[in-house]
């Protein structure tokens, strides 16, 4: 590679391309393709000058984040990206850093641990001269789409999403509305259409029935009602790892803050991944108070009701009750075909309506399920060549229906409601009476009851040795409670029936 100054002088651009992804292969090898998914992705660029300063070699300029972010990876980065430089390029290559641009910051998602940073010092970027190319990623991927005037979200790795580069938008018109649903997506909706009226606005209800669709799509419909809106779109997990990156990395507070408090519209998922944080929950609450006070909209996303998130302090759940509370239940069967109907003409696939009824009726727990299958119908169809019909979609699907269906054990119905009030572990197999363990446990019956095969003396000797008249008056007793909305006691707490049989069904469903 002797001569590579000369061959990058004389490339064309095509060439400059070939050679910004040599650089990008080799430092990827270097670093890894996992810490490379984390803090690049698709959000680097690199381009190649015919002159590199005041050295022999090619110069290559690396582009990527802004702001404190930018910071950092320079830092972290630089030793491997020149290394990587001199491997594609020859040893007398050049590696300059420049930010993308200045309006836009980069919130990197959760990282694994990284070593210790170098003294803080920004790399020298000259003046790009002669002949450059741009390159994209290897996969030729877009890079992530600025969120208006405000973040660029790199990744959401938590939880398992691609970045924006990589799928299209979420939009509010594609949200299949049903009864399971519809108060949620109208408070999103009125909360775009007359922000700040109901702020802060959480969304509850557990994994899979849509609640960062709709969270996503509240900021593409603000940009789309409020032209130049500043929609900031972030996980919980991203908000915190920025705000301890800012926290640590010296003057990086003040960019973030600024990123966050300038929103008109904040959006944050996974409320419930704060638990435990308390600097950052102290710094949300600050957030929260900033943007009440400018009449800013804030939405956020949780997989659990506000009650059963006391580790986030009375003053956080304070400020969170006092907007609005919007609950979404789990698909019921004509979201559920709703879904799959949307699914397939969005990929062209001629799925008749008897193949759309049964995908809808043998996937009930959540929406996920359902790409699931409508992804093995399509793959099928193409290995076998043939179309999609009913009979090709039982057999294909067979084994998704058959985990679909899981039965229910009676120590998941003991699980689950032990969980969802905090109640300590084997108390509904206690001998104590009092209503804060009795309730539970007549509760545990008639899930038990509603949900299991299991026969009453078995359930009866599963929740403490009792007998099989204790379960029938345990049955009959609920059933009376659901029948007049009376309200029990749990974890000494006094709860309305039918919201807390609901509750353990979340937790039943989310497994």
């Amino acid at each position: 590679m002797g001569n590579a100054r000369d061959a990058v002088e004389n490339a064309e651009p095509s060439d400059g391309e070939a050679i910004a992804e040599r650089v990008l292969r080799a430092f990827r090898s270097r670093i890894g393709d996992d810490r490379f998914a984390v803090w690049f992705g698709d959000a680097v660029r690199l381009a190649v000058e015919a002159h590199g300063g005041s050295g022999p070699g090619p110069r290559v300029i690396v582009t990527v984040g802004s702001g404190f972010t930018y910071d950092w990876l320079c830092r972290t980065f630089s030793a491997e990206m020149a290394a990587a430089a001199r491997d594609a390029c020859g040893p007398s290559a050049e590696v300059g850093w420049e930010p993308a641009a200045a309006d836009a910051v980069a919130v990197p998602p959760s990282p694994p641990a990284e070593p210790a940073a170098p003294p803080r010092r920004r790399p020298s970027v000259g003046r790009r001269g002669g002949r450059s190319a741009a390159a994209t990623t290897p996969s030729g991927a877009r890079g992530p789409q600025p969120l208006s005037r405000g973040l660029t979200v790199v990744a959401q790795q938590a939880k398992g999403i691609a970045s924006p580069g990589r799928r299209p938008g979420l939009r509010l018109a594609d949200f299949v509305v049903g009864p399971s649903n519809r108060m949620a997506c109208g408070a999103v909706e009125m909360a775009v259409a007359r922000p700040g009226e109901i702020s802060p606005l959480v969304i509850h209800g557990p994994s899979g029935v849509g609640k960062t669709h709709l969270l996503e799509g509240a900021c593409e419909r603000a940009r789309e009602v409020h032209p130049g809106v500043n929609a900031v779109c972030l996980s919980a997990e991203q908000f915190t790892t920025a705000f301890l990156h800012a926290l640590h990395g010296g003057g990086g507070l003040p960019g973030f803050r600024r990123t966050c408090r300038t929103a008109d519209l904040l959006v944050i998922d996974d409320l419930q991944f704060f638990v435990g944080k308390k600097a950052t929950i102290l710094e949300l609450q600050h957030t929260l108070d900033f943007l009440q006070r400018q009449g800013r909209q804030v939405i956020l996303g949780c997989d659990r009701e506000l009650d059963a998130l006391p580790d986030l302090g009375p003053d956080l759940l304070t400020r969170l009750r006092g907007g609005m509370t919007a609950r979404i239940l789990p698909p019921d069967f004509d979201v559920r075909r709703g879904i799959v109907a949307a699914v397939c003409a969005k990929r062209g696939l001629a799925a008749p309506d008897d193949v759309v009824q049964y995908v809808a009726t043998h996937m009930t727990r959540h929406a996920r399920e359902l790409f699931g299958a409508v992804n093995r119908l399509e793959a099928t169809s193409q290995m076998l060549g043939l179309p999609i019909a009913q009979d090709m979609a039982v057999e294909a699907l067979s084994d998704l229906v058959r985990s679909s269906a899981r039965s229910v054990r009676l120590a998941d119905i003991e699980r689950a409601v032990c969980k969802a009030f905090g109640i300590d572990s084997g108390s509904l197999q206690s001998a104590r009476r009092a209503r804060t363990t009795s309730h539970p446990r007549m509760l545990a019956m008639f899930l038990a009851r509603k949900h299991t095969h299991a026969a009453l003396v078995e359930i009866g000797s599963f929740f403490g040795r009792r007998s099989h008249s204790t379960v029938i008056a345990a049955q009959k007793a609920v059933g009376e409670w659901v029948a007049k909305r009376s309200q029990i006691v749990l974890a000494d707490a006094a709860w309305d029936v039918e919201e807390a049989i609901r509750r353990v069904e979340d937790v039943l469903r989310a497994g």
